[in-house]
């Protein structure tokens, strides 16, 4: 492999190894899981930014300025919205669901992943038939462009349902506050990785984890291309033949 093909690569593995090194070092610090998610995210905003800034997949998709005064202003709304829904149902899962998972925490991790990916999956690929909830979703699809300024580029009722999908399985399951840290990390890296505009590709490993070149093709304006609706996982788009 060139190195201009395994610059995604390396910038993805170096994110993924470091994710547990993150949790340790979050629960050796006694931060907050708000605390540790905000660090996490900065991080990969840096990296991420650097990447694309040194090996683009396109230079044309480099976000221009009236593109990032409206990525930042979607940013805070959505964080808002992502922080509304996971205060809301974590309350709830406190009064009506409480309890701990006693599975080993890889299973835990593993289960969750798939469970939140699911309900993620159906209601994404719901979202792109016609009807309201493709008119709450298409403000995702209208850049010309993919990079990481508007990878949260979506309408506040589209980030609220989304959020729900993938965190309430989980809240039921009774997972550990541990495991829900790693699969909430996990998922704020994909989230930024498969929309980075950063060059190359992560080879095979795009049949196990959502990829930026996967979801480059859902992002297709052809029909044909643009399946790959899930984003974390793309085991439901194998399943459900969307892959």
């Amino acid at each position: 492999m060139n190195t201009q093909a395994s610059i995604l690569l390396a910038v993805y593995l170096g994110l993924l190894a470091l994710l547990p090194v993150v949790v340790m070092l979050s629960a050796n610090l006694g931060w907050a899981p708000t605390t540790t998610l905000s660090a996490w995210l900065l991080f990969n905003i840096v990296v991420l930014a650097a990447a694309e800034r040194w090996r683009p997949f396109r230079a044309d998709w480099r976000p221009s300025r009236r593109h990032l005064g409206r990525d930042a202003f979607v940013w805070v709304l959505n964080l808002a919205t992502d922080s509304i829904v996971t205060a809301a149902l974590t309350v709830a899962a406190i009064a009506w669901w409480p309890g701990e998972s006693d599975w080993p925490l890889v299973w835990q991790i593993g289960v969750g992943l798939l469970a939140g990916e699911f309900g993620s999956y159906w209601l994404h690929r719901w979202s792109h038939r016609e009807g309201w909830l493709w008119r709450v979703h298409v403000l995702h699809h209208r850049p010309d462009r993919l990079n990481l300024a508007n990878s949260v580029l979506a309408h506040p009722i589209n980030a609220a349902y989304d959020k729900a999908a993938r965190l309430l399985p989980l809240l039921l399951l009774g997972l550990d506050p541990e495991a829900l840290l790693m699969i909430a990390l996990f998922g704020l890296t994909q989230s930024l990785v498969t929309h980075a505009n950063v060059a190359g590709s992560i080879g095979p490993l795009d049949r196990l984890i959502g990829s930026a070149e996967l979801h480059r093709l859902h992002h297709s304006t052809r029909d044909a291309e643009a399946g790959n609706f899930g984003t974390t996982l793309p085991l439901w788009d194998q399943v459900f033949g969307t892959y």
